[in-house]
């Protein structure tokens, strides 16, 4: 038997759009930011059920032509949105069940205005994929605790997926808040060597796709 999510949509005006799944919850963050953007890179969208997507990899770097929306996501100023977020498949194999967790930038739903050109604004925005990777992680973490006690079912996957969404939620809230979407440098690069420690320390569930 297989498994995996749909949506609904939450909407935080100026800071974030959370666009989950029906099922098995799949959260899509658009975060807002005030800048703009550097030239024009080769695009690394592939198709997924969710839209052309990025998968995250380690030294890839999200580039503004990633960003494939044609629409505006806000009615008030802002620069860019981007769209991530971290899910999972799930495969039930007699009393066994895998999962397949998935960390990804979804192009289409990423905006961008072209008026402007500053890179560390798409360094902010990388840095919100990057927390998204950072989730992804700690979510694959508690997947092999609770298969290690034998205590890995449909319904416990979900509980513990839904509990880190809304602290993956409060994370990034918390990210645009102290760097004022990218505008405060100091609390910028804080953030920065913050995730990318979180991430290295959690290097073994970095392999998280089991089909």
């Amino acid at each position: 038997m297989f498994f995996n999510n749909s949506t609904k949509t939450i909407l935080f005006f100026c800071r974030l759009i959370a666009m989950l799944n029906s099922i098995f919850i799949l959260p899509l963050f658009i975060y807002l930011s005030c800048f703009g953007f550097t030239e024009e890179e080769p695009s690394r969208c592939k198709q997924t059920e969710g839209g052309p997507a990025i998968e995250w990899t380690p030294g890839i770097k999200l580039a503004w032509s990633d960003f494939k929306s044609t629409g505006k996501v806000n009615r008030g100023f802002s620069i860019a949105a981007s769209t991530c977020g971290f899910g999972y498949d799930g495969l039930v194999q007699g009393n066994e069940i895998k999962v397949n967790v998935y960390v990804r930038f979804y192009c289409k739903e990423s905006w961008r205005n072209p008026d402007f050109d500053m890179t560390d604004v798409l360094e902010h925005e990388q840095l919100h994929f990057d927390i998204c990777e950072l989730y992804g992680r700690k979510f694959y973490r508690e997947i092999v605790k609770l298969r290690n006690e034998n205590k890995l079912t449909e319904r416990s996957l979900n509980f513990m997926y839904n509990n880190l969404v809304e602290e993956y939620d409060q994370t990034q809230d918390k990210y645009d808040r102290e760097t004022n979407h990218s505008t405060e440098t100091e609390e910028q690069h804080k953030w920065n060597k913050f995730v990318k420690s979180e991430i290295d320390k959690l290097q073994e569930y970095s392999n998280y796709r089991e089909f």
